[in-house]
Order: structure tokens, then sequence, then C-alpha cells
């Protein structure tokens, strides 16, 4: 190559990101936006494929890897926080992406995923959770609501369910953010703001599995109520939402309150 050509990399687009395999997940599943938002955000970051590494473990979001065209692992049940922090240790230079689900992180991944999030190393996060176990076809999942009947729990289960945001912040994770399969405008801006952040980043979204739990977060993401009852979060602004954007938030001491004033 002649000395003093410019040679600029040609510009990625989000079909540089699609691999040529077949997606097998349910026809109708969340998990279809949340991979179509993950691709497109990637040309964003200006990071050479070949530079970029999905890690996953046991369960339906754990075909992640499968389906972006970079480096890639489908690891074990819920040890998949465990991979990502051995490659970043030994590879700080690479963008290291950590997939997993309600059951894989929440479970048997529990302990892996906390002391990842408490060391803060620079791996995100992406939680898909859909209060149900999917994959072995329908148990209940350390997220699903109390009393749920399920296979595994035909009288209704007896635990309270775990909120991922709570162990995150527990955990003293430095970016702890929570989105919806079906909000993909939102759920885009989550996932790039994750990844330009320094640190360890954990973003859990709802994602719904129309086969075994089909309408689970109904109450507040149906067409005709979310406007009412959901409320996006936006730095320096203050907590509007409703169908008008005539409804807010504020404190009262330290307790959140949206009654009129």
């Amino acid at each position: 190559m002649p000395s003093g050509v410019d040679v600029k990399e040609p510009k990625l687009t989000r079909a540089d990101f699609a691999t040529d395999q077949t997606v097998r997940w349910c026809p109708g599943c969340g998990d279809y936006a949340i991979l179509a938002q993950v691709q497109k955000v990637m040309p964003n970051l200006g990071i050479p494929r070949e530079n970029i590494v999905f890690v996953s473990g046991i369960g339906c979001s754990s075909r992640f890897p499968y389906y972006m065209n970079t480096y890639g692992f489908h690891s074990i049940h819920g040890r998949a926080p465990t991979l990502a922090t051995g490659l970043k240790v030994t590879r700080p230079d690479l963008s290291v992406w950590v997939v997993t689900g309600d059951g894989d992180g929440l479970s048997i991944g529990g302990n892996h995923l906390i002391h990842a999030m408490r060391r803060n190393l620079d791996i995100k996060i992406l939680l898909f959770n859909n209060r149900i176990y999917g994959l072995t076809k329908g148990q209940y999942s350390p997220t699903s609501e109390f009393g749920k009947k399920t296979k595994s729990s035909p009288f209704g289960t007896a635990e309270q369910p775990i909120n991922p945001l709570g162990v995150a912040l527990a955990s003293e994770c430095t970016f702890v953010a929570r989105s919806v399969d079906i909000d993909t405008q939102h759920l885009s801006m989550i996932v790039e703001r994750a990844a330009r952040h320094k640190g360890t980043a954990f973003v859990e979204i709802y994602q719904n599995c129309n086969i075994f739990n089909d309408g689970a977060f109904d109450d507040f993401v149906a067409r005709e109520v979310r406007a009412d009852r959901m409320v996006q979060l936006e730095h320096g602004k203050p907590l509007i939402f409703g169908k008008d954007r005539n409804k807010g938030i504020r404190l009262r001491g330290v307790h959140p309150d949206s009654s009129p004033a």
C-alpha cells in the first residue's frame, strides 16, 4: 500500500452484525425485538466486529451469540458472567457482553451475577426477564409472581419474586436500567447508553414469552394502558407521564407520590 494513503474502514450497518444462522425462537417471541435493537446499535459504537464478544449461558436468550456476527461463547448454565469476567481481565480491549435470562442469571447464576456487578468490570449485562422458564417448557422462575401456577408449582408459588434491579443496586452496579421489548426506541437508547458506560452496566429487559407466559407484563405494557402506567426516566427532567402528559411523580419526603396536589 502506498505511503500517505488514508484508508478508511467501511462504515458498518445493522446487516453486518446479522449472521447466516436461522433465528430459532418461537414466532412472536420478544427476543426478536431485542436482537434487532442490539444489531442496530452496534454500528454506532465504532467498534470492529472482531473486538466484540457476546457470552451467554443456557436458556432461550442464550442463543443470542449465534445470531450476532461477532465473537461469542454459548457457555454453561449461569456461568456467563464468570466467563465474561475472565475474558475482560485478560483482554481489556474487548467489548464484552453477557446475555442471560431470569432463570439462568438469577437462579443457578445468581451468585456469579452479583459478583460480576460488584467488581465493576467494564462488561455489559442484558438480562431478559419473562418471569418463566421458557426453554424447559414453563416452570416458574425466580421472578415469577407470588402464587403463580405453573407446571412446577401447580398450587401456586410460595416464594416472593426477586427484583433484578434491586439485586443490581444492592450490588452497587454503576449502571442500572430497565426497558421492555416492545418499546424499541427506548430499548435501543438504553443499550447504547449501557455500551458507552465505563464499568459494569446491567439492563433488565421485560420480554414476553407468548408460549408459556403470554401477557406477563400487560398490566402496564398493553397499548391501552401503557401511557398511564409506564414512566420513562430522563436525566434532569420531571417524571411526567400519561396519554396527555398531565401526570407526574413527586417526592413527599422520601416516598414517591402521584396523587393530585
